[in-house]
């Protein structure tokens, strides 16, 4: 993650790479550009306070549901993870909105196979349908990045389509690299707990 105090926003911007998550109680944007991976947006309105999370489900999903499959373990702890840090805040899981980007394209390399996306898009609904989070917005899928900016006081997010710049972007190969390391790395998830 690169903390930005120079920019056009007038705020404090937080610029989280794959594999990131961060929650903030502060007047402040999160901000990452997403093509396979997932960015959730999530916000407590009642503390205004919320965090982001850039990550990937590391293969294709059974149909026992995600809390019985290996795979998904890591996008549940990934999200987990975001959803502790916004308690240590003193944010609520049961006042928590959720919006949901990316699970779409990644350039200048092969695709991530449609079975994985479409295992991470139905991975997001069913968590967030099992946890009783309400998502308020979702765009996923498509053969495009995003570049999302966050506003976890408000709960606000910008959302621009990016298209033809995919030589210049850094994102792009930390996207890569990421998505290779959660990969070679999924057989060391295991089970996760989870508590009320």
């Amino acid at each position: 993650m690169i903390r930005n105090d120079v920019n056009n926003f007038g705020k404090t911007l937080f610029i989280l790479n794959p594999g990131d998550y961060f929650a903030t109680r502060d007047d402040c944007i999160l901000g990452t550009v997403v093509g396979a991976c997932v960015v959730v947006c999530l916000s407590d309105p009642v503390k205004k306070l919320g965090g982001m999370g850039h990550f990937i489900v590391p293969g294709s999903l059974n149909t026992k549901g995600i809390y019985a499959d290996d795979i998904a373990q890591h996008g549940i702890t990934q999200l987990e993870y975001l959803i502790g840090e916004i308690v240590k805040l003193g944010g609520d899981r049961r006042f928590l909105r959720a919006k949901v980007f990316g699970a779409g394209y990644i350039a200048g390399g092969p695709r991530v196979a449609d079975e994985v996306v479409e295992s991470n898009i139905r991975f997001i609904y069913e968590y967030f349908t099992l946890e009783k989070i309400i998502v308020e917005r979702s765009d996923l899928g498509g053969e495009f990045r995003r570049k999302i900016y966050f506003y976890p006081q408000t709960g606000y997010v910008y959302r621009k389509i990016l298209q033809h710049n995919e030589e210049t972007s850094e994102f792009i190969k930390l996207e890569k690299e990421y998505i290779d390391h959660a990969f070679r790395d999924k057989a060391r998830h295991g089970r996760v707990l989870l508590f009320d």
